[in-house]
Order: structure tokens, then C-alpha cells, then sequence
């Protein structure tokens, strides 16, 4: 009997093609553009917040602002985004 368990936890492969890498570029292009044409604040926001990986109290002390204005920068930034790439489709 075959031990499956031992891979368990584990992702599978990705399987990749020219046309997915293609894909993949083009999608990050376009996130890169929209982000890229928001205001500062909100960009700086997104960027600290989902590049960098910071808390949004690290992100309310590094801005000098409340919690409050990091969510509620976050929560425009992401509604402008999805408006902007909704568009595009």
C-alpha cells in the first residue's frame, strides 16, 4: 500500500506555461500601474501594509497617524483598485 500521508501539507507543483507566465506578467503590470496612480498616502499605505507586511498599528506609528486612518486609507486604496482593474477587463 502506497504512503500518501507523508506529502500531506505539502502544495503541488504549480504548473507553468509560457501562456501563464505571459498571464501572470500582465496581471502584475497591470496591479503595478493602478497602484502606481493613487494618490501618495493611499499608495504607502497598500505598499507597507501588503509588501512590507506591517501591522496597522506599525503602519500608524511609521506614518505618524491613527489606526483608524491607516483602515480607512487601506479600505479606499483597495475599493479604487478594484474599481480600476474591474475596468480594465
Amino acid at each position: 500500500m502506497p504512503r500518501l500521508g507523508r506529502f500531506r501539507g505539502r502544495p503541488e507543483a504549480p504548473f507553468w506555461s509560457a501562456e501563464a507566465a505571459v498571464v501572470l506578467g500582465e496581471t502584475r503590470r497591470e496591479v503595478f500601474l493602478a497602484v502606481r496612480a493613487l494618490p501618495r498616502r493611499q499608495r504607502e499605505v497598500l505598499v507597507l501594509r501588503f509588501y512590507l507586511e506591517l501591522s496597522e498599528a506599525e503602519i500608524a506609528q511609521v506614518m505618524g497617524v491613527s489606526r483608524g486612518t491607516v483602515k480607512s486609507t487601506a479600505s479606499r486604496a483597495l475599493k479604487v483598485l478594484a474599481a480600476k482593474l474591474q475596468e480594465e477587463r
